[in-house]
């Protein structure tokens, strides 16, 4: 029975054959790392060296901008004004011991627009290592409004100027006891601004009385001024039919010259209906 299940190796044991060797399990060699992979390590560690020296170096930078007094704004330069306070721009601006990043630019202009309007536009410059320049563009007066001995100026974009130390030559005056848009007689509330229909409307007035007359405006009569007649010729509160008041205020004229009549004063507000009154 043994010998029925005998292996083929104990047969051939027995009939002297040599056996045959035996088959070990098969075996794989150990896994070359790739060459291409090194080069990638060693450029992941180049970056993460590199990196933290940049870090090192910002930090360095930002704590000399910081600390370091050649660093720090005492005092911006400011141009364009002699009528501007220092120690006011330091305030609203906080341009005053503090690091040059700190300066923006676009925060200082819109501070002093605010604060200055009779600036027209303020530029304002950054530059190291610690230089804030602010060069603030002056409005310049077209109109000078008396009212009642209280002046204003006005420019050429309607902005009202309170205060005014340069009095240009050649400015258009107006001697008042109102300002168009007034609400009563009594309103003494200047706007902010003029509309630039109102400074179309004044400029062509100045432009159309005689040369060295004073232009009158008055919450009742609008716009007017002295003749040569002696009797004030009102035309309105704008420039309306400006041309056609012209003409009539030419002919009526000379219609009072040659009937002797002296009126106090012509009114042509409404071209289709002129009056004129005696001195009482």
């Amino acid at each position: 029975m043994a010998g029925i299940f005998k292996t083929n190796r104990n047969r051939l044991r027995d009939q002297g054959q040599p056996l045959p060797a035996m088959q070990s399990r098969k075996s794989y060699p150990a896994p070359v790392q790739s060459d291409f992979l090194q080069p990638a390590l060693k450029k992941k560690r180049s970056t993460r060296i590199v990196s933290m020296v940049l870090t090192v170096l910002l930090g360095c930078a930002a704590a000399a901008f910081t600390l370091l007094p050649q660093f720090r704004v005492t005092a911006p330069i400011v141009t364009g004004s002699e009528n501007v306070n220092l120690d006011e721009i330091n305030y609203y601006t906080g341009l005053r011991n503090i690091p040059i990043y700190m300066a923006n630019p676009d925060e200082i202009s819109n501070v002093l627009l605010k604060r200055y309007p009779e600036a027209r536009a303020i530029d304002v410059k950054v530059e190291l290592p610690s230089r804030v320049t602010i060069n603030l563009v002056q409005r310049v007066p077209l109109i000078e409004w008396d009212f009642g001995g209280s002046k204003i100026w006005i420019d050429e974009d309607g902005t009202i100027l309170r205060e005014q130390q340069a009095i240009p030559g050649d400015l258009i005056y107006v001697l008042s006891n109102s300002f168009p848009g007034a609400r009563n007689r009594n309103d003494r509330k200047f706007p902010e601004k003029f509309s630039k229909k109102m400074l179309t409307a004044l400029i062509e007035i100045n432009q159309s009385k005689p040369q060295g007359k004073t232009l009158f405006y008055t919450y009742d009569n609008g716009y007017g001024w002295q003749t040569d007649q002696g009797y004030t010729l009102w035309i309105g509160i704008d420039n309306s039919n400006l041309t056609e008041k012209m003409r009539m205020a030419e002919s009526l004229g000379m219609y009072f010259k040659e009937n002797e009549i002296e009126p106090e004063m012509l009114s042509l507000e409404f071209p289709d209906a002129p009056y004129f009154r005696y001195a009482e």
